[in-house]
């Protein structure tokens, strides 16, 4: 059966009508000029191959499904862990979280740049690792120190000189120094390296 191709164009119009309105219009327009440029035999022909109308508005509107998903889907965004601002929460947390909190807040500033993804693995290392290596050194250091000390002073009691700092009064100046200066250097230093980064992107 010979199709007409303005029937045929009103039943795609027809089948169109719930297709999004620049999809519908882009479809009905290329099919109308295609057919207006054939013969009435070769035009049948190809509104054979072309089918029917209702099956291309199917199609039609899958594809503007899909292409509106595209469009309003939302960005994905990054975890709460790898923003810049947990990043300087967490390096603010590690410098001065132990004069808030002693010792546990510089635990839950450690804790927290180490869940932070900004950093790279060396350098939360570096700055959690070496407060506690400079402090362990000063401990064995002044064990020998302290050793040799209190062999003087008990064999020699009339040696010592009370104005002279005693190995404690050193190990604990060099506690508090190391409290003061190294601690927040630490992660002072984490905030300068966040220098330039940003949160990567989501998958």
């Amino acid at each position: 059966m010979t199709v007409d191709p303005a029937d045929y164009l009103a039943g795609l119009d027809a089948a169109l009508r719930d297709v999004p309105h620049g999809i519908a219009s882009d479809i009905r327009a290329g099919i109308a000029e295609e057919l207006a440029g054939l013969a009435p035999g070769a035009a049948a022909a190809r509104i054979a191959q072309l089918g029917d109308p209702a099956e291309i508005a199917r199609e039609a509107m899958d594809a503007g499904g899909a292409q509106r998903s595209v469009v309003a889907a939302p960005a994905a965004k990054p975890p709460v862990t790898a923003t810049k601002g947990f990043a300087i929460i967490a390096a603010l947390a590690l410098s001065f979280g132990g004069f808030v909190i002693p010792v546990v807040g510089w635990f839950v500033g450690a804790a927290l740049v180490g869940m932070s993804g900004l950093w790279r693995t060396w350098e939360k290392v570096v700055a959690i690792v070496t407060p506690l290596v400079s402090f362990g050194f000063i401990l064995l250091l002044s064990i020998p120190v302290y050793t040799v000390e209190s062999s003087v002073t008990e064999s020699s009691p009339d040696v010592a000189n009370p104005l002279m700092p005693t190995t404690y009064d050193v190990v604990w100046t060099a506690v508090i120094v190391l409290a003061w200066a190294l601690i927040p250097a630490s992660g002072l230093w984490l905030l300068w390296r966040l220098r330039g980064r940003t949160a990567p992107a989501a998958s």
